[in-house]
């Protein structure tokens, strides 16, 4: 897979894999020419996209020829001529040849200078993998290898499923080990303890690939409420940013791990003790939570990580407080802590798919209508 989000590959990206002869390999596969429309082509392509669905996803690039190793060797373009037609005409044969759809399948174009052009199709990897082609009554499960795609023996196909079936308590696994560290624990420092959020933002693939991408001080991805003078600290698992530690305790009030395995976590005070009671303000989550889920997944795709992705929160902190309404009016007391909200499984994240979450903040504070 090309290292940068899909809408930013440029010309100069393109020209690169032919510059340092990048090689196809299990995320990333050269096509000289527009599949064509005859059955091997309709039957190649298909067991191209679901291969990459059903392993770790990959990029398509079309329009860059290879040599007989397997490595970028010039960049050929293809002609614009019908080109969205045929792009229709693919994405129709994925709408009635694959069994359950792929549900991230994603192109996107770079001009050339002679009015050819290079497509690049990402296909993310599948949560609901495995995917089966079913052109002309076949009925094959395929996977990738190192550079090419091969059928999945009935283990392969058995062991899919399985792992589909226990994604789930995977994902929660991930979270539970941030809302673990809230203490200190393999901590440079611990959160305050006022109510306060847990996120977890992560893409499917940290389930299924190991990775370590390059996290550093100057790409980190910064905890919501952040404001004023920040912190950093490195370590084996990546970056953590946070506030500055009050002087009387130690603690902070916010921080974020931004971890090198491809995903983040953030956790932040949404409340405090305030006129003898624990209040909680509802623009600390309601505003603040989408806002960090789109940060950090602008970050992570400027890595080259796609979705689709993976949300989950906790409230912690938040027993016996009450939300702030109005001026004068208040919540009854939470009760639960802490609170897991859920988790949100979706290719794009947008703030609508999140509505779930936010339904549950108000939930735990015994608010069970339309936002007041």
């Amino acid at each position: 897979m090309i290292d940068r989000a899909l809408e930013a590959i440029t010309l100069t990206d393109i020209e690169d894999l032919v510059r340092f002869r990048r090689s196809e390999g299990r995320t990333l596969d050269f096509k000289v020419a527009f599949p064509d429309a005859g059955h091997k082509g309709v039957r190649d392509f298909l067991a191209d996209v679901t291969a990459f669905a059903n392993t770790d996803g990959g990029d398509i690039v079309i329009g860059v020829d290879e040599d007989e190793n397997g490595d970028a060797a010039a960049v050929v373009g293809i002609p614009r001529d019908n080109l969205d037609e045929n792009l229709r005409r693919v994405e129709d044969q994925l709408r009635s040849s694959v069994d359950p759809r792929v549900p991230d399948f994603r192109v996107h174009r770079v001009d050339l200078d002679d009015d050819r052009v290079v497509l690049i199709m990402r296909i993310a990897p599948s949560l609901i993998a495995p995917h089966r082609v079913t052109f002309d009554r076949s009925s094959r499960f395929h996977r990738r290898t190192n550079r090419a795609n091969s059928d999945m023996s009935t283990a392969e196909i058995r062991q899919a499923f399985a792992a589909s079936d226990d994604t789930p308590r995977k994902i929660r696994d991930l979270h539970r080990q941030a809302v673990r560290i809230i203490d200190g624990t393999d901590m440079p420092v611990r959160l305050r303890a006022d109510p306060a959020a847990i996120l977890t933002v992560a893409p499917l693939s940290a389930l299924r690939e190991q990775r370590s991408i390059a996290v550093s001080r100057e790409n980190a991805v910064f905890p919501p409420r952040l404001t004023g003078a920040i912190d950093m600290a490195v370590g084996l698992d990546g970056v953590v940013v946070h506030s500055p530690p009050d002087a009387s305790d130690g603690a902070v009030r916010a921080w974020s791990v931004n971890r090198r395995l491809g995903y983040v976590d953030h956790a932040w005070a949404i409340g405090r003790e305030h006129d003898g009671q624990v209040l909680v303000w509802r623009d600390n989550f309601v505003k603040m939570m989408p806002g960090a889920v789109r940060s950090t997944i602008a970050r992570l795709r400027a890595h080259g990580i796609e979705g689709p992705w993976i949300t989950m929160v906790t409230l912690v902190g938040v027993k016996g407080a009450r939300l702030v309404l109005s001026e004068h009016e208040y919540s009854p007391p939470a009760w639960q802590d802490p609170a897991y909200l859920g988790e949100i499984i979706d290719d794009r994240l947008e703030e609508e798919s999140l509505k779930p979450l936010i339904d549950g903040f108000w939930r735990v504070f015994g608010v069970d209508w339309d936002e007041p």
